[in-house]
């Protein structure tokens, strides 16, 4: 199976609405239908978010959005991977991406939410590499 992970152009927000819609409707944190997805993209587009895609033969299985506030020196950030997905190592990788396009956006902080674990953290970014390491 081929698995590549990349940060992903607005352009591409397709590919991301197309995997949030594949999330099973009980762990999708923009909301339970179609429409609120719809409305969260866009969203996304508006703020100037960041999306990594974790990419399995060419479809977007897992992603991490990075969505800078106002001052662009906080943000938040969620991560989901789809059923049949899990446990594959995505939330780590996808972390280090994270941790790396925050220090490329000079970003002090983020708040991190995990859908696979149903946990949130508030981290500054000089300890996200710890993380991405540890775990």
């Amino acid at each position: 199976m081929g698995t590549e992970i990349r940060v992903l152009g607005l352009n591409s927000i397709e590919d991301y609405h197309a995997h949030l819609v594949r999330l099973d409707r009980t762990s999708r944190f923009p909301g339970t239908d179609d429409r609120a997805i719809d409305a969260h993209c866009l969203g996304l587009v508006a703020s100037r978010a960041i999306l990594i895609g974790a990419f399995v033969d060419g479809v977007m299985r897992a992603a991490a959005e990075i969505v800078p506030d106002r001052s662009a020196r906080h943000a938040e950030a969620a991560i989901t991977v789809e059923n049949g997905f899990l446990d594959r190592g995505f939330e780590r990788q996808l972390t280090e991406r994270i941790v790396d396009e925050a220090r490329r956006h000079h970003l002090n902080d983020l708040r991190v939410q995990e859908q696979s674990a149903s946990r949130s953290y508030r981290i500054p970014v000089f300890e996200l590499q710890v993380y991405a390491a540890n775990g």
